[in-house]
């Protein structure tokens, strides 16, 4: 039983875990890129949401000064996204890489 499943294995082509790799890494080189770049406002759109979720959070709580105190600089933002897209570049280099081997 244990020699099957071990030649099924050395067999089998991992297509499906390729492709998943390519799409993590595609959806990461566009999210990281949005929010590095800045593109189409994605920076402010993203702070924008944020504080209306800590204003909400605050009227649930009752600390209305939570959205004052809690605060992210657009800077954070765009280094996470740069972070985001140059590991989203290595996951598509990774895919390529195992795809053609």
């Amino acid at each position: 039983m244990l020699m099957i499943a071990t030649t099924a294995a050395a067999s089998s082509d991992p297509t499906g875990v390729l492709v998943l790799l390519a799409v993590l890494g595609a959806a990461a080189v566009y999210i990281g890129a949005r929010w590095a770049f800045d593109l189409r406002g994605a920076v402010d759109a993203t702070l924008a949401r944020r504080r209306a979720a800590l204003e909400l959070k605050g009227q649930r709580t009752g600390n209305l000064g939570l959205a004052d105190t809690e605060s992210l600089s657009p800077g954070f933002y765009r280094l996470i996204g740069g972070v985001m897209a140059v590991g989203g570049l290595a996951l598509l280099t990774l895919s390529l890489i195992l795809a053609i081997n």
